[in-house]
């Protein structure tokens, strides 16, 4: 599963402003890639995991999530979450003119396809 998930990041996920990616598999283990030296595998994986951790709990007071966003001052996560347990995040450079409509796509697609 973790090769078609990298393929379908790079074929589907717009590489402008792309700092990583990390995804929480239906069996847990994770996979991720840096683009640059933002963040490392490490960073990009445990905080994948939090952010998986911290939808579970939203859904646990009934608020079922199935995307979510962060916003800081540099970078932006984006997160996708299915019923199976799989979740992708994205971390985006936080700037105008970034294909955000591209990458919320991606998301779709994710949610949709990754099956």
């Amino acid at each position: 599963m973790s090769d078609v998930l990298r393929e379908f990041v790079e074929v589907n996920v717009p590489k402008a402003g792309l700092a990583a990616w990390g995804a929480q598999l239906a069996d847990h283990t994770f996979t991720s890639r840096c683009y640059n030296n933002w963040f490392t595998t490490t960073q990009v994986e445990q905080t994948v995991k939090r952010l998986a951790i911290a939808a579970q709990n939203l859904a646990q007071h009934q608020i079922v999530p199935s995307r979510l966003c962060w916003t800081f001052e540099h970078a932006r996560v984006l997160l996708a979450l299915r019923d199976d347990g799989q979740c992708l995040a994205l971390f985006v450079e936080n700037r105008p003119g970034l294909a955000q409509d591209a990458l919320e796509h991606a998301l779709d697609q994710f949610l949709a396809q990754m099956k």
